[in-house]
């Protein structure tokens, strides 16, 4: 019994207890353990501390703009701009203030009952409103630029979410005068077109900004509207133009009147400074109100009178005439025979409405005989008659840096055939603006020399080039009066009582879109003149160009449409400056700012690329 039993606990005795190398290991496991753990924890801090460093030092920067970005954002509003004044200092285009009307959809409550009474606020439609309430944006303008007056009562009606901040709004004094020359404003305060858009770095202030701040859930929170308000919108800079706003008010009114006598489709008119070349008035009809009327098309902001070209007819006469005196190829006693009304020159015949035997070349530019021309242009021959014709600035741009000024058409001479120097010598197969043909009757009208056009005043004296000897001016001048004041001429009704008066009366045809040939029955009448003014103590030589494009009645001719328009711009322009004279502009436009900053260099002229 005592034998079994000691081997039973022998037996179980070895089976509990342990060596002591296993003893070891275990506390070894147990150690690795602890420093796995302490490890992986270290790693982590580290890690942890890492990471808030680069947040919170090294990449503080962009983070914080990243937050920015989500959590505020920015309004810009339009700033004020300088104001476009006239020679006289009255304004032609300046900022006003303005509210803009803006909702914040989420924080609306009753948005049935605010639609209905935004709506009637702004004078809009219940869809249009709905559709800005119903935007998934946390922010939406319902109507900018409206009268303040009216922002204000919407603010009024105490809808929560709904507000207005402080804009400034372009508006023009004199409505649709010289609208499509000064140009159009967008809503963001940047110009479009015109001189609004060529001069915008001169014209325009500095941006303002407003910010809108969202919590972290993406509502807006309470916008400044009051700080906003309350501050002043910078300001750009004044500029003042060359144009007279009573003159290009008399332009206009009586364009449009010829325009709609003559039933036309469209009417353009220019009036220049001789001897200076500043651009007095500049004119087309219809024209547009960018302070009612809303741009439906680009075509609305399109100045045609530099934009748009035309086969000038018989206005080209006197400027043949003028090189053809100038460089010998006749004298203004030269008689030539007009062949009673047709003349074939190659397979062409050229014909007269008015049909002369032989007759002085004096009168043939009065009773202005295609026939006569073309004999005279033969003489001077093709290239010597291109050259003459770029020396009036036919075929080049006048260098007013407007926006979309064509040179026109000019063909070299190297191109042309038999017969083309016949039609260029009366006005066809030669496409110009109203105002290259303004800038070149100057030359005659002021004793020979070709003006650099201009339209800003930036205090520098004419500049000015002789193309012509006072001898061939002169003559060319009494060549115009027999126009007007003549038995045989075809301007009569151009004539002013107690003025002499200097014109050419045009009737072409006018060239289809597609250039090849001409439209039937489709015309363009024009009249252009001059007047010195001394006469009737007006210190001015002024010249003029009328146009009426696409007349719809019985009578085409220029010396019917386009003179009594002339005559009538003409009479109350004479009579506005001999009354009232050349008004004294404010300091600051001629002596001020401008002055300042030309000399330093800082009046610059911005280059427009289409």
């Amino acid at each position: 019994m005592r034998s079994s039993r000691s081997q039973y606990i022998g037996r179980d005795y070895s089976r509990l207890s342990s060596s002591p190398s296993a003893d070891a290991m275990s506390v070894d496991g147990k150690k690795f353990r602890l420093w796995a753990i302490l490890f992986f924890i270290l790693l982590w801090v580290s890690l942890l501390v890492f990471r808030l460093y680069t947040l919170q030092v090294s990449e503080f920067s962009q983070w914080r703009t990243s937050a920015i970005k989500q959590h505020v954002t920015t309004i810009e509003l339009a700033s004020e701009r300088g104001p476009i004044l006239d020679r006289n200092g009255k304004l032609m285009a300046v900022s006003v203030p303005a509210g803009s009307v803006y909702v914040r959809p989420g924080q609306v409550r009753d948005k049935e009952l605010a639609i209905d009474q935004v709506a009637q606020a702004l004078q809009m439609s219940e869809s249009a409103v709905r559709k800005k309430f119903e935007s998934k944006s946390p922010f939406v303008w319902i109507k900018r630029q409206v009268p303040k007056v009216h922002a204000e009562q919407v603010e009024g009606l105490g809808i929560k979410g709904v507000g207005y901040l402080l804009e400034s709004r372009r508006y023009y004094p004199y409505n649709r005068s010289a609208s499509t020359l000064l140009g159009k404003v967008g809503i963001d305060g940047k110009g479009l077109s015109g001189i609004e858009a060529v001069y915008e770095k001169y014209l325009q202030g500095e941006a303002t900004r407003a910010h809108v701040a969202r919590d972290g859930f993406g509502k807006e929170i309470e916008i400044p509207v009051r700080e906003v308000a309350s501050r002043s919108l910078p300001k750009g800079e004044p500029l003042a133009l060359t144009l007279d706003a009573r003159l290009q008010h008399i332009v206009e009114e009586e364009l449009e009147k010829g325009r709609a006598n003559a039933n036309a489709k469209r009417a353009m008119s220019v009036m220049l400074d001789a001897e200076t070349g500043e651009v007095l008035a500049l004119a087309q009809s219809p024209s547009i109100n960018f302070n009612t009327e809303r741009v439906r098309s680009r075509e609305q902001l399109k100045n045609i009178v530099l934009e748009t070209i035309f086969e000038p007819g018989s206005i080209m006469k006197p400027f043949v005439a003028a090189v053809a005196l100038e460089q010998g190829a006749a004298r203004a006693t030269d008689v030539i025979d007009c062949e009673e009304g047709s003349f074939p020159v190659g397979k062409h015949t050229i014909h007269d409405v008015h049909p002369s035997g032989a007759i002085s070349f004096h009168q043939v530019v009065v009773r202005s005989s295609n026939i006569g021309m073309t004999k005279v242009g033969m003489r001077l021959g093709k290239e010597p008659l291109h050259l003459g014709l770029r020396s009036f600035g036919f075929g080049q741009s006048t260098g007013l840096d407007l926006p979309g000024e064509t040179g026109g058409i000019l063909r070299k001479p190297d191109s042309w055939a038999k017969v083309d120097v016949a039609t260029h010598s009366f006005g066809q197969g030669i496409a110009v603006t109203p105002l290259q043909v303004a800038r070149g009757l100057s030359s005659i009208a002021n004793g020979g020399y070709l003006p650099e056009v201009k339209i800003i005043q930036d205090g520098a004296a004419p500049k000015l080039q002789r193309i012509l000897s006072p001898e061939t001016s002169r003559r060319v001048r009494e060549m115009m009066y027999g126009v007007v004041e003549d038995e045989h001429g075809t301007g009569s009704k151009a004539m002013i009582s107690g003025v002499r008066i200097g014109g050419k009366t045009g009737t072409a045809q006018r060239v289809r879109e597609d250039g090849r040939g001409y439209e039937p029955g489709s015309y363009t009448a024009s009249f252009v003149g001059f007047v010195d003014g001394q006469g009737v103590t007006v210190n001015r030589k002024l010249s003029l160009v009328v146009v009426i494009d696409q007349p719809n009645t019985t009578s085409i001719y220029g010396g019917t449409l386009a003179a009594p328009v002339f005559r009538k711009i003409m009479h109350r322009t004479l009579h506005t400056l001999s009354t009232q004279g050349e008004e004294s502009a404010p300091q600051f436009v001629k002596d001020g700012p401008y002055q300042a900053q030309r000399e330093e260099g800082m009046l610059r002229r911005v280059s427009y690329r289409s």
